[in-house]
């Protein structure tokens, strides 16, 4: 009997795995949490990926580890990919990656793959993992126009023509639509820039006209930081978004359209945010949440509906996370959590005790109990925020005394993730009061 259940149970479940989920992965570029209408900020018109959030699981405090590029996209998507963190993934070429990728286990557990978009990421190329692939962009486009049109649209397009093929077939399918924008150069149709008026264009409070950050080197703009500027680029930035968020609505119908919607996980994320003069920045090689986070948005069979999650987690958690939802086994060497507990229940806490961010040598940060340090080790300067009571970090209370002990604390769980991630930066020498 004990057998006969086991055998049974054995055969739902590879009829789950390999009969049932599509799964879909939409990727922006650059896109922060108030350039989608869930996240509740401005006027930004995101109607289709709202659905995706109305529909699943959406993640308010999704963190991208860092970088040791400019182009912050390249670590961002290496670490999806291959499951590890910065510093390993930084090590990876296309001869040593850690083990198989995202894709290569989809497709050995019965999925057929396709990608489509922009691919910078360390590693296989997506011609030698992917079953199927469309047109493959660079990180970074010297113009959207092309003679198959503008580039969200030929993505678009393509992504929903794999649907169609797909769907006439009893094989799940893993689709990867990797869409560049809204990374410059910010280019769409009038028609989505007129849907953003100059003024009323929303700025958060944290963008600040003057002199850019003294301790940040990559800023994609000159000094003094202007308001009128700055809303510009969140008008271009907006349109762009809204622009593809058309052609996610595409992909949805599609789906629908092949009845194969209420079987399909979807995913909508982007690999980091970007700053366009919060906290006297331009850019996106900077550590404040307006940067390092970035939408996750998950939905699909089995998973609540229209709910909001604060847990502080990691952009690439999603990585485990699909491998757990299809049944698959995470390899023990993959270094991100899945995210599956947190999914199905609000007061799950998050895997990571703590979050731990770097970019280059240039900066480091941890963030526990709402508080956020940052260090600056080239310049010796630092950084405190309460993101409780000052989310926009625009309070730096370092030097208040009773910062200290909570600097300390935040200072001990740093080293820790430095054993853990092979960070060697020195940094008790620089900042010898904050390290034991």
């Amino acid at each position: 009997m004990c057998k006969l259940v086991l055998t049974i149970s054995v055969l739902l479940f590879h009829f789950v795995v390999i009969g049932q989920y599509n799964i879909i992965v939409i990727e922006s570029d650059d896109q922060s949490n108030v350039a989608v209408g869930a996240y509740d900020f401005g006027t930004i018109k995101t109607p289709n990926i709202d659905k995706i959030a109305k529909s699943g699981v959406y993640f308010t405090n999704a963190y991208n580890m860092g970088c040791w590029s400019p182009a912050v996209c390249i670590p961002s998507r290496t670490m999806l990919f291959n499951g590890t963190y910065l510093w390993k993934a930084s090590k990876i070429t296309a001869k040593n990656v850690p083990g198989l990728s995202l894709t290569e286990r989809l497709k050995n557990a019965g999925y057929e793959t396709y990608f489509t978009g922009k691919w910078h990421a360390l590693g296989k190329s997506p011609k030698n993992t992917f079953d199927h692939y469309g047109t493959i962009l660079p990180g970074q486009l010297k113009t959207y126009i092309s003679t198959k049109g503008h580039y969200t649209d030929v993505v678009g397009e393509e992504s929903i023509a794999f649907i169609n093929e797909a769907a006439k077939n009893k094989k799940p399918f893993f689709l990867y639509t990797a869409l560049n924008a809204p990374h410059v150069p910010r280019q769409t149709e009038q028609k989505y820039y007129d849907m953003y008026p100059i003024e009323d264009i929303e700025l958060p409070p944290s963008v600040k006209a003057g002199p850019l950050h003294p301790h940040i080197k990559y800023n994609y703009t000159t000094a003094p930081l202007n308001l009128k500027t700055m809303k510009k680029r969140y008008q271009q930035n907006n349109a762009m978004v809204t622009h593809m968020d058309d052609r996610i609505g595409d992909i949805i119908t599609a789906l629908k359209k092949n009845g194969i919607y209420d079987n399909s996980i979807i995913v909508f994320m982007s690999d980091h945010g970007i700053s366009f003069g919060e906290n006297g920045v331009a850019g996106k090689v900077c550590l404040y949440d307006i940067s390092a986070k970035a939408p996750l948005i998950i939905m699909g069979p089995g998973i609540p509906k229209n709910t909001k999650r604060s847990q502080r987690i990691y952009l690439q958690d999603i990585y485990p996370t699909i491998l757990e939802l299809a049944g698959i086994k995470i390899p023990e060497y993959i270094e991100f959590n899945s995210l599956t507990p947190q999914i199905k229940n609000k007061v799950k806490p998050s895997p990571y005790s703590s979050i731990y961010l770097a970019m280059f040598n240039d900066q480091r940060a941890i963030v526990a109990d709402n508080y956020k340090l940052i260090l600056y080790p080239k310049t010796k300067a630092s950084e405190l925020y309460n993101l409780k009571i000052d989310p926009w970090e625009t309070n730096n209370i370092i030097s208040e005394k009773k910062s200290i002990s909570k600097i300390k604390k935040l200072g001990s769980a740093f080293l820790e993730w430095q054993k853990n991630t092979g960070d060697t930066l020195s940094l008790k020498n620089i900042y010898p009061t904050y390290f034991k």
